[in-house]
């Protein structure tokens, strides 16, 4: 009769404890005193008391770590003792090693701006964070702008160093991303570079450094990627600029490396084995278009020869088809052009470098030229290189 009238009492007491009222959870509490549980939620309810209800919560439950957090909070906002809530944080965090405990000491030290702690309990939380962790990142580079210093609170887990990775390239903090990237590869292997964002969150990366035009934040991720073995591409250099100039890798789409048209009416198709590029035209694209492009690395002003092979089928002469280079930096910066590129069988190009930037846009491109009809046919192309002269 004892076991049921108890068991009775403490469903009793969860009911009136799941209905979350003031009245409620205070039934709840007086029908079972001795749970920590019930009277940390009636510390809520009782402002008054809530301190003397946290406190009766820890004794009952010295591994209750929410009331020690929230008597840290009372004892640090309401009190002003920060002391005294210092105390009670790390308590929490001594009986539960799990997030919230370092996360509230990651923010109580930001609060107080006191660096050293700060690092030491934002590394902490971003070794055992299961959310989001741009709240960490964003709260360290307002604690301080040493990219060094920052870095060495993000620990070695793959996914963190790409998350953080991803986190500077939405902030812009471009200069910061390749150390991180480093670490990333380094950590994962070349096993983990697809399962880690290689074709998608990385190269996105890669595509906004160059679309912004920095070109020494996007060359470190590169070679970065290259020794890491997540990418076979060589890595540019303003000697050789090109990258994958005989068509042998695959295209990665991304970075220094080729990218093909997405124009109507135009096939890009890179056969595996055959070394070449074959561009075929419906006669249904339009009159000016971009057929291949890459990003290259030049040293402004100086000579350059590019030479390629290239045969055509069924394609008019003159065809249309030509190289042109263009800075990548600069607005409204001129462009330059080579001769049509099915002039010759093996073509030739001598031209000097913008002056204006490392970073240039080498493209493949075609444009109808007055009194001829829109192409028909197909290009194939082999063999092309950027060397400086």
């Amino acid at each position: 009769m004892a076991g049921c009238y108890y068991s009775a009492l403490l469903a009793r007491a969860a009911h009136l404890f799941g209905k979350n009222t003031a009245e409620s959870v205070a039934a709840a509490s007086a029908l079972t005193p001795d749970n920590s549980r019930y009277l940390a939620r009636l510390a809520d309810w009782k402002p008054d008391q809530r301190v003397q209800l946290l406190h009766r919560a820890v004794e009952l439950n010295p591994f209750d770590s929410e009331s020690w957090i929230q008597l840290g909070l009372a004892a640090e906002l309401d009190g002003n003792d920060p002391q005294t809530a210092e105390r009670y944080y790390l308590r929490a965090a001594a009986v539960d090693r799990m997030f919230l405990p370092k996360w509230t000491l990651t923010n109580f030290y930001f609060r107080r701006q006191n660096q050293a702690e700060f690092f030491r309990w934002a590394k902490a939380t971003l070794a055992i964070t299961p959310y989001s962790p741009d709240p960490v990142f964003a709260q360290m580079w307002l604690m301080s702008q040493d990219a060094a210093l920052i870095g060495a609170a993000v620990p070695e887990r793959p996914r963190t160093l790409l998350q953080y990775a991803i986190f500077l390239s939405s902030q812009q903090r471009f200069a910061a991303i390749p150390a991180v990237v480093t670490r990333l590869v380094h950590a994962a292997g070349p096993e983990k570079a697809h399962a880690l964002g290689r074709d998608d969150l990385l190269a996105s990366i890669q595509d906004r450094l160059l679309s912004a035009g920095d070109s020494e934040a996007a060359l470190g991720v590169w070679t970065s990627m290259k020794n890491g073995g997540w990418i076979q591409e060589s890595v540019p250099s303003a000697a050789h600029p090109l990258t994958n100039g005989d068509f042998s890798t695959p295209f990665y789409g991304h970075g220094f490396d080729w990218i093909r048209a997405n124009a109507a009416g135009v096939e890009v198709d890179q056969f595996p084995g055959t070394e070449g590029v074959r561009v075929a035209f419906a006669g249904e694209q339009a009159e000016q278009c971009v057929l291949l492009r890459q990003y290259i690395l030049v040293e402004p002003g100086r000579e350059y020869r590019m030479t390629w092979k290239a045969t055509g089928d069924q394609m008019g002469r003159p065809s249309g088809l030509t190289w042109h280079v263009q800075s990548a930096g600069a607005r409204n910066s001129a462009e330059i052009a080579s001769g049509d590129v099915l002039a010759d069988s093996e073509g030739v190009w001598e031209f000097k470098a913008p002056g204006v930037g490392r970073l240039c846009l080498l493209t493949l491109e075609y444009r109808r030229l007055p009194g001829t009809v829109l192409a028909r046919g197909s290009l194939n192309l082999q063999a092309v290189s950027i060397v400086e002269r």
